[in-house]
């Protein structure tokens, strides 16, 4: 059975070209949830003859399905994948021991 709470919302993080945080907000799964999206692409810069590419952690569902109609570029990424590398990648779960870098238990 799959978490229905978890897809009626989405975490978007809108990144510049070097990686960092340009804006961050919860929406929801919902044409006002796009809308809210389209929003946050056209306050940071987006336009129709240089649309930003999304990254999602799914393939499918209203989102995606809007994304694609807006002409660009939608990137499906596997949960399972991003969660390891956000774990591999993390320095909450580690420690610093005698200037060493240790995963913490």
């Amino acid at each position: 059975m799959r978490d229905r709470l978890a897809e009626a919302h989405h975490e978007v993080a809108l990144v510049d070209a070097e990686g960092a945080l340009v804006s961050k907000r919860r929406i929801d799964d919902s044409a006002e949830g796009f809308a809210d999206l389209l929003a946050m692409h056209t306050d940071a810069g987006d336009t129709a003859a240089d649309p930003i590419p999304v990254a999602i952690e799914t393939s499918g569902g209203l989102l995606v399905a809007g994304l694609r109609q807006t002409g660009r570029q939608v990137y499906s990424i596997n949960p399972m994948a991003a969660a390891r590398y956000r774990e591999r990648h993390s320095l909450r779960r580690a420690t610093v021991v005698h200037g060493r870098l240790v995963r913490a238990p």
